[in-house]
């Protein structure tokens, strides 16, 4: 049963592991972007008082959730890509 378990993990976990290492570079780039220009434009734009209101904290908050999001989809990585 343990040998049958075993398998049928591989058989579910080599594809995704797959997909998920493909994804990577793009993954890694769009949360990183998000995160470095949404923190950078945040406070540039609460800085210059471009607009009579701007949302600072609902724009950060945002652009710290692409680094959550990163770090999430690393935890998953680790999931399905043993060693």
């Amino acid at each position: 049963m343990n040998r049958a378990a075993t398998l049928l993990w591989n058989g579910v976990r080599l594809p995704i592991a797959g997909v998920l290492l493909l994804l990577e570079p793009v993954v890694g780039l769009v949360c990183g972007l998000g995160l470095v220009l949404g923190v950078f434009a945040s406070i540039l734009f609460e800085i210059s008082a471009a607009g009579p209101k701007f949302p600072f904290v609902e724009v950060l908050c945002i652009s710290l959730s692409f680094g959550v999001i990163l770090f999430l989809y690393y935890g998953l990585l680790s999931l399905f890509v043993e060693d």
